[in-house]
């Protein structure tokens, strides 16, 4: 077996979980508050029974995929249901998984009365969940919710140290880790959701360069797989 079809093989693996991350990205165009995930690429040093060869035994891989936390659009929509984030922070949600992140920012008031996200998961104000008797709610800037003339509690909101990377638990819950610090200088605008971070025009062009690299290891394939079959055939007419 040819070596060097293996590093061809596996780049062309690499395009194709990238195409995939791409194609979750536009899907996710419309999804209010969603993160679009970049692809980071790595090298793998394969293992083989000869001697390693430089740039043969060299595979490429997608070594992990961190998301883009950067601000999406604030899209207006008058429903007080909706609340967006103005600035670096989160949402804090109680699940059956313990507490999460969340950008989201489409709220509903739950079978228990509380606060919820859109799976009935209750928001987490200061003091626990936020208990939301009938009445108009107004929520002001910096998370004061009232029910009213009354105050019925203050969204938590954190943010990460400058350190530390959001990771994703789905698509639009985020693991909320220990070291979370209440955050600062974050708005919050009733009647607004948050866009998408995702840029449609420059994923479909980064579609198309994904494409055109993964024909490019496929043709090489092919020619690799022909060169193979000559030799044989060659040695074969000679012996």
């Amino acid at each position: 077996m040819n070596r060097g079809l293996y590093p061809v093989l596996a780049g062309a693996i690499t395009q194709e979980r990238q195409m995939e991350l791409l194609a979750h990205n536009i899907g996710n165009i419309h999804t209010a508050g969603f993160k679009k995930d970049n692809a980071v690429f790595g090298t793998i040093l394969a293992r083989s029974v000869g001697p390693h060869i430089a740039g043969i035994d060299l595979f490429p891989q997608v070594a992990t995929v961190r998301p883009d936390v950067t601000q999406g659009t604030l899209r207006y929509t008058g429903n007080d249901m909706d609340v967006a984030l103005e600035g670096k922070g989160f949402f804090v949600i109680r699940t059956a998984n313990g507490e999460r992140h969340y950008r989201g920012g489409h709220f509903q008031i739950n079978g228990k009365n509380e606060l919820a996200t859109f799976s009935g998961d209750p928001v987490l104000g200061v003091n626990g969940p936020i208990t939301m008797p009938s009445g108009p709610v107004a929520i002001d800037k910096n998370g004061v919710v009232h029910v009213g003339r009354k105050v019925v509690g203050t969204l938590r909101i954190e943010q990460l140290p400058e350190t530390e990377i959001s990771i994703k638990a789905g698509d639009l819950y985020w693991v909320a880790p220990r070291n979370a610090v209440p955050a600062k200088n974050v708005r919050v605008r009733q009647g607004s959701v948050e866009q998408s971070n995702v840029n449609p025009s420059m994923e479909l062009v980064n579609m198309i360069k994904v494409t055109r690299g993964y024909e490019q290891m496929q043709k090489a394939i092919q020619t690799m797989d022909e060169l193979t079959g000559q030799i044989i055939q060659s040695s074969r007419v000679q012996g």
